[in-house]
């Protein structure tokens, strides 16, 4: 834990994006008084991109289920568009797979947002520092499934939707047996035998 004192150094902006409002209470009661200054709170990606562009926090910290779409993909968007900011992706619970789906995503850290304020100051402090900061008591992902491939992860996210094999190829603009076979190879990776099977093995596995 560092000691550092709060006025040692000019605050670092943070950018909190949290669909549940009690739990963004929670992050502004463990930060008041700290090094950090919330510059702004999104309830989801469309409104986090909006104030990434228009505040560049120093530092975001993102709800990895977001009502909205997921703390991941919101990772990669951001990366593509060029944020360099150090991330933390916060989880309610410990999930198989989650630090390395966050490090895939572009993040530096985890925390869990059920955990202390102590916890969360000391892996924002390490991030913000340069440091990866994942919390070790997550599972690692078992290392006898191969990870999805992003298309096979769009997919996924789809069928999770809803969305019937015709519409997920519409939405993605492939054919129809491409799905089938991206379904397909999904299913043999993450040995599932139906689709709300390999949906709920890739959310535990922390690959949607």
């Amino acid at each position: 834990m560092s000691d550092e004192p709060a006025t040692s150094r000019p605050q670092t902006t943070v950018l909190v994006v949290e669909d549940d409002a009690m739990v963004r209470g929670w992050i502004r009661f463990a930060l008041e008084g700290s090094e950090f200054a919330i510059v702004g709170e999104a309830a989801g990606t469309a409104e986090a991109r909006e104030l990434v562009a228009r505040r560049a926090p120093e530092l975001l910290l993102i709800d990895y289920r977001l009502s909205d779409g997921s703390g991941t993909e919101l990772v990669r968007a951001l990366r593509l568009l060029g944020v360099a900011a150090p991330i933390v992706l916060m989880t309610a619970h410990y999930e198989p797979g989650f630090n390395e789906a966050a490090r895939e995503s572009g993040a530096q850290g985890s925390v869990l947002k059920t955990g202390s304020s102590d916890e969360l100051l000391e892996t924002l402090r390490r991030t913000r520092d340069g440091e990866a900061a994942f919390d070790a008591r997550h599972p690692r992902r078992d290392p006898g499934r191969a990870a999805l491939s992003p298309r096979e992860r769009s997919v996924l996210r789809l069928l999770a939707a809803g969305k019937t094999n015709r519409q997920v190829a519409e939405e993605l603009g492939i054919a129809p047996e491409t799905v089938k076979t991206l379904v397909s190879r999904s299913f043999a990776k993450l040995g599932a035998g139906r689709r709300a099977e390999a949906v709920a093995t890739a959310q535990r596995m922390g690959l949607l």
